[in-house]
């Protein structure tokens, strides 16, 4: 799948499915501080394309 095909925001779910990545590993990524998580209440949301470019950067490390 292209970015383009991921909804704008993005939840935990979607996160996961992104990265393979089991919910608890998931919820150790988001806890960087670097990571571009944004708090709703109680929900955790990242737009799409910060999130993309976050993994960008990562690569580039």
């Amino acid at each position: 799948m292209d970015k383009i095909d991921y909804p704008i925001i993005l939840q935990i779910k979607d996160i996961q499915k992104i990265l393979g990545f089991s919910k608890s590993t998931v919820y150790e990524v988001i806890k960087q501080k670097d990571f571009p998580l944004i708090h709703i209440n109680q929900r955790k949301i990242v737009y799409r394309d910060e999130f993309f470019s976050w993994i960008d950067s990562k690569r580039s490390q």
